[in-house]
């Protein structure tokens, strides 16, 4: 694991097998996301691309609280006015978690969030963009921006394609807090837990489910699902029947045809962790 750092200050790593946790690490701050904790789960996911042995990410939070959004005090810290010819940090500020969110959302690995606790702005996007949401009774999701007269600009493109615009008009009109059983209502939660030990339970049990499953069945999937409304239908599937073909004479799907004539598990159940 030496090309994803161990020496970051605000999350921490573990890695178990194929699969790497990422832990939000400033219980202080209700684990508000500064510009330096946005680099760093930026730079983990980027790295991410040069392992061929970690198939699955789970982001947690230490504390009580998965994460209260964007801290505000990068943004007074960059208030001044740009100097002329310069870049404005303040923009850079919020766009880096834009780029933050973008690169989780097109992460090829099957990614997790376990949620306890507040999830505002930035947290709330990293739900939104997880590929399975495990989420405590005790959870709550909001936008808070507009109640600091500021749009909650870098997260809405990933709310709306999770909740769609009805509900995300509604969170950025009102500042509605939603419970984790509505979340669960609506879908932005897969699994809803009593507590955060249960939530642990249901991890496990989906650790053991995608263990099953093809890494790059999973992979090919995510991208074609993220090229929804990108292409065409008529490319889509033609890009999806070249994929399968592709794939059943080679990479797992080969493996995975030979397995089940077989009636064996394929090779990828063998994985660690």
């Amino acid at each position: 694991m030496d090309y994803i750092s161990n020496n970051c200050k605000w999350i921490k790593h573990q890695l178990n097998g194929f699969c790497l946790t990422i832990t939000l690490n400033r219980p202080d701050s209700r684990n508000a996301m500064n510009v330096e904790m946005a680099i760093e789960i930026y730079e983990t996911f980027l790295n991410l691309a040069k392992s061929d042995g970690i198939d699955i990410v789970v982001i947690r939070a230490e504390g009580k609280h998965f994460c209260a959004g964007g801290d505000l005090k990068d943004m007074i810290d960059n208030i001044e006015q740009p100097v002329k010819g310069e870049e404005d940090q303040l923009y850079r500020v919020n766009r880096r978690f834009g780029d933050l969110l973008t690169i989780i959302n097109e992460c090829p690995k099957t990614v997790i969030s376990v949620v306890h606790g507040a999830a505002r702005g930035g947290g709330f996007g990293i739900a939104c963009v997880s590929d399975v949401v495990i989420g405590t009774e005790d959870s709550s999701y909001a936008m808070p921006e507009t109640g600091f007269g500021l749009p909650g600009a870098q997260i809405i493109p990933f709310v709306v394609k999770r909740l769609g615009s009805f509900q995300t008009r509604r969170l950025v009109t009102t500042g509605d807090v939603i419970s984790g059983v509505e979340a669960h209502e609506l879908g932005l939660i897969n699994y809803l837990c009593k507590n955060i030990d249960e939530a642990i339970i249901k991890l496990n049990e989906t650790l053991s489910q995608i263990k099953n499953r093809s890494p790059n069945g999973i992979r090919e999937s995510k991208r074609l699902i993220n090229e929804v409304n990108i292409k065409t239908a008529s490319d889509l599937l033609d890009d999806g029947a070249r994929t399968v073909a592709y794939m059943s004479r080679n990479s797992d799907g080969a493996e995975g045809l030979k397995a089940f004539f077989e009636k064996r598990k394929p090779s990828w159940s063998k994985r660690e962790g």
